[in-house]
């Protein structure tokens, strides 16, 4: 009896064992065969059959085959909720392509995606009827352990691979179902798995990101001892610090010598307690042969967190400093220090110093971070000024001097050396010579930086073009259009550049090569719109469709960012030589309350501001509508019977006005074969995209905080694409080229195609062309190529002339598409004396100079210059010190500048402002560990409207994503339309 009572007691204490961790509700391990108990207590037996247990580094785990089953019966704590979370450990085999991981039917599914996806490991939650948009991860390499988390807070999905955490904006609304938990066994939306699975745990709260470094890196809660010691030279050997995950070490010649046999092999010293409260610098001085990407790896008693890092693979020493103050769950008592020196495996590593320190005492890291002459298209028999932007990423250095090197033909005016008498930590410094060419030329302009024990040098290729020597011009010269061949060319046009309505040209003025080369225009006016004219069809560009945003539905029509079109457009000299059309962005902009929206208020305004101008871009008379998201066009009306007559109706309000009819053109991005065919069962007349779809490809690499691809699978995955819209042929589809996508300058996402040129880009032209070629139809798709896009600088797909590129995207376009002669001479402003056209840009950095990056905590006066129009504002200005602007939408947006402050030294956000109507208003903001403007990372307050000054305090201190660096602040001063805003004010307390 004491015996049957002491086994019991025993298998008591393990289930509260098991059980103590917060939220956890169900928990399997899989180390036997047959059915599996539930070790949370909670009995959610786990049905198995199939699969065998083997012993695995270590572990008892289950191998699957692929013909096993691991169901649970359906519960409500398994059911998807606002904020949860499942944390397993998964092995792949050789194949790992579309395999279920966990999934829940209609709820949520975490897998890995098809081979013709990219094969990545990616999660979605099931909401609004749809599982797009996913997150996604990484290609999982056979053989090798991950330890997964995927989680969901209502906003945002997560998913986290082996401590490295991949997010996406995900909200909707979401339903349980009585589907059973399927793990590692085929479903509707993956295929079977074959490898091993360890365990699965379903928690009913989000995990924090330190308890998942610590599971990830096995650290445990400093319970006392370890070393105040922070600075290790490896001059008395490892001082505590080893190897895991296969990564072999040794303290050799006063270096750490690492060897690595897996990408996530890294090195860490657990055997620390010291106070870093103060030690806001931690240097890395280290040399790799292998990789792009290397990793901090920390725990302190206020967090945990794992941080990326750009490496260089030349198998010399660099300093790589940092200031960790900044990061998410620094603080405290530093208890763990690891690092991951490579993303590959089988790299060598030399370490020679890892401090944390109170200031950035290290060796200095010299890069060079922009190589460029002065005006955006240089031409010989000129002088010019070359610029040089020099930063120093390591410690404080001194003495340092340039020297410039010329290709043959180039002369510099004066001495080529120049001085550069110190640079502090993260300090650059512009460096410039006066330079000439007596020739056309293209070539290599070098610059090297040296200084004691420091040395950098940079290559940039520059042509030096042939002076047009034409006199000066009273307006833009005349275009001169060329013959265009078989082929209608069209451009889609983003409108978010005229300063103080959106993000503008503050974000992009730091990648200088993005430069127009009409300058950071004055988008809106006339001028501005005959030169783009002009650059269009003289490369045979022929039509230009405009992304129209609407602010409010079921009303009388209030538009946003309309001013490209009606102030500039539509008052253009050169109007009358080129067709326009609108694409309405029914996705960021408003949509429709209903289809009576659309026909009472929608269509009478196009019809009469733009359908019936002679210049609009019509097919049979018929004027083409662009429609960025179909389904929400499906959503508004009710649904696709209703989308069929609401189409048809909007065709006769067209002949009511004269006109032939509608042409309706609807964006479909990707492969999505499901959604053509609902066009056309709705009666779309066709397809075509606003930027198209692309995918993760296999092979990435680390580019500074980004990660990338080269172009070439870029040009891949476009004609797959193409090819498949035209394989389905639910409805005609006009063809879309994308220029690419780099959206480093927005952040928009950490992927970008890199290595792009002009002759890349001709290549995905020519294989454009050749599928649109082979259509059998006769509409407009059978000959027509629209491109995306001429100005999406932030997002990084433009075909507009630009500094970094020149004119070289459109005399692609020219030679691929007409029957121009290629031989031609492209012009700017500054050749007939015009220019520049960037006074609005250039006088609001006079009121409050736009830097990369502010620590200011308090604006006021002329500094309130710094807080920008993002969305939903006109009219905004600084008038005697206050910032001003009139709401044009329910959802207007300031946006601060770029900062870099210490979060946790603050508890509200206070404004000083004055409304004409009274609403709620919303603060939103980024920090280290809050990366995104979401709802959870936000702040609510309500104003009155009496005419009076008031301030209005947001207490983000109480909220649980407030801390580590600020980094950001966008703020929705009002949810009505039409009011005068007024703000004396904006600080941190």
């Amino acid at each position: 009896m004491k015996k049957t009572i002491i086994f019991i007691i025993l298998i008591l204490s393990a289930f509260s064992c098991f059980a103590a961790e917060e939220g956890l509700v169900a928990h399997w391990r899989f180390d036997k065969e047959g059915d599996i108990e539930d070790l949370s207590g909670n009995g959610y037996t786990a049905a198995v059959s199939g699969g065998r247990v083997v012993t695995d580094s270590g572990k008892k785990v289950l191998e699957c085959d692929g013909a096993q089953s691991i169901q649970i019966a359906s519960a409500k704590d398994l059911c998807v909720r606002k904020k949860f979370a499942i944390e397993l450990s998964v092995k792949f085999p050789e194949a790992t392509e579309g395999m279920n991981l966990i999934s829940k039917e209609n709820e949520f599914l975490l897998r890995t995606d098809w081979n013709q996806e990219g094969g990545k490991i990616s999660f979605f939650v099931f909401g609004n009827g749809g599982w797009e948009p996913r997150v996604s991860a990484f290609n999982p390499q056979a053989n090798t352990w991950y330890h997964m988390i995927i989680m969901w807070d209502g906003t945002q999905s997560y998913l986290w691979v082996n401590g490295e955490v991949f997010t996406t904006a995900r909200s909707g609304a979401v339903k349980p179902t009585d589907d059973p938990l399927v793990i590692c066994s085929r479903s509707n939306f993956g295929g079977p798995f074959a490898g091993c699975v360890e365990y699965v745990k379903v928690y009913k709260r989000m995990l924090t990101a330190g308890e998942i470094v610590r599971k990830q890196y096995g650290i445990d809660e400093k319970t006392g001892g370890g070393t105040e010691n922070t600075v290790f030279d490896f001059s008395k050997g490892l001082q505590g610090w080893v190897g895991r995950e296969g990564a072999e070490l040794k303290a050799e010649s006063s270096k750490l010598k690492v060897n690595t046999k897996q990408e996530q092999s890294f090195i860490i010293n657990k055997d620390l307690n010291a106070n870093i409260d103060r030690r806001d610098y931690l240097a890395v001085r280290m040399a790799v042969d292998k990789g792009s990407r290397g990793d901090i790896i920390f725990a302190t008693t206020k967090g945990a967190s794992r941080v990326s890092f750009q490496t260089y693979a030349d198998n010399k020493m660099h300093a790589y400093v940092f200031e960790p103050w900044a990061w998410n769950g620094w603080g405290g008592n530093l208890i763990a220090l690891g690092i991951g020196p490579s993303d590959v495996g089988g790299t060598a590593a030399q370490i020679e110093y890892v401090k944390v320190m109170e200031s950035p005492d290290a060796d200095p890291e010299i890069q060079i971070t922009g190589l460029f002459i002065e005006s955006v298209l240089p031409r010989a028999e000129k002088t010019e000024t070359l610029i040089v932007r020099v930063k120093n990423a390591g410690g404080p250095v001194s003495g340092l001097q340039a020297v410039l090197k010329t290709p043959e033909g180039v002369t510099v005016k004066g001495s080529a050396v120049a001085q550069i008498p110190a640079l502090k930590y993260l300090e650059e410094k512009e460096i410039s010579w006066q330079v000439e060419s007596l020739r056309p030329v293209s070539g290599d302009f070098v610059v090297e930086v040296t200084g004691k024990g420091v040395s950098a040098s940079k290559a940039q290729k520059i042509s030096f073009l042939p002076n047009p020597k034409l006199p000066k011009a009273s307006y833009v010269p005349e275009p001169k259009p060329v013959k265009p061949g078989k082929y209608q060319l069209w451009t889609h046009y983003c409108p978010l550049w005229k300063h103080g309505t959106h993000m503008g040209w503050k974000l992009i003025e730091p990648w200088p090569e993005r430069k127009p080369v009409i300058g950071y225009y004055n988008e809106g006016t006339p001028e501005v719109a005959d030169w783009h004219i002009k650059y269009w069809l003289e490369h045979g560009i022929s039509a230009v469709i405009y992304c129209w945003y609407r602010t409010t539905i079921n009303g009388p029509v209030q538009q946003q960012l309309g001013h490209a079109i009606h102030d500039g457009l539509l008052k253009a000299r050169y109007l009358n030589m080129i067709k326009f059309s609108i694409m309405w962005e029914n996705g960021c902009g408003a949509g429709a309350g209903s289809s009576k929206d659309v026909m009472d208020n929608l269509m009478p305004f196009w019809i009469d501001n733009y359908f019936s101008n002679p210049s609009y871009l019509r097919v049979d008379n018929k004027p083409i509508l662009y429609i960025w998201v179909p389904q929400n066009v499906t959503r508004d009306a009710g649904g696709s019977p209703n989308v069929r007559t609401l189409l048809n109706d909007m065709r006769e309000a067209c002949k009511a006005r004269g006109l032939n009819g509608l042409y309706i053109v609807g964006c479909v991005s990707g492969k999505d074969a499901a959604e053509l065919k609902k066009m056309a069962d709705e009666g779309w007349d066709a397809s075509s995209s606003y930027g198209s779809s692309w995918w993760y490809p296999k092979e990435i690499k680390k580019s500074g905080d980004f990660i990338c691809a080269p172009y070439e699978g870029f040009v891949d995955q476009q004609e797959e694409i193409l090819k498949f819209k035209n394989e389905v042929n639910a409805q005609p589809d006009i063809t879309s080229i994308m220029m690419g996508w780099d959206s480093r300058p927005w952040k928009e996402t950490p992927f970008f195609w890199c290595e792009n040129t002009a002759e890349k880009f001709r290549d995905l032209c020519v294989r454009a062309k050749k599928i649109t070629d082979s259509k059998t139809t006769s509409g407009p798709e059978k000959n027509t190529m629209i491109f995306c896009c001429w100005n999406e600088f932030g997002e990084g797909h433009y075909i507009e002339p630009t500094r970094g590129y020149g004119f070289s995207y459109l005399d692609v376009i020219r030679d691929v598409f007409t029957e121009a002669p290629k031989e031609h001479m492209d012009i700017s402003p500054e050749d007939v004396g015009l220019g520049p056209y960037d006074s609005w840009y250039q006088d609001a950095k006079k009121l409050a100079p736009i830097t990369s990056i502010s620590e200011d905590t308090e604006w006021s006066g002329a500094r309130m210059g710094v807080w920008t129009g993002m969305m939903g504002l006109k009219d905004v200005e600084v008038k005697d010190g206050i910032l001003t602007a009139m709401t044009s939408s329910t959802d207007p947006a300031f946006s601060s500048p770029a900062l870099k402050i210490r979060a946790n030294r603050y508890t509200r956000v206070v404004m000083d402002m004055r409304v004409s109507k009274g609403s709620s208003m919303q603060l939103f903001f980024m920090t280290s560990g809050a990366t995104n403007y979401t709802e959870p990372a936000s702040s609510v307050a309500q104003t009155k409207a009496d005419g009076e000054f008031h301030e209005y305090s947001f207490n983000v201190g109480r909220n649980e994503n407030w801390g580590g660096c600020l980094t950001g602040m966008r703020f929705d001063p009002s949810s009505a339309e039409g009011a005068l805003l007024e703000i004396r004010s904006i600080r941190l307390e």
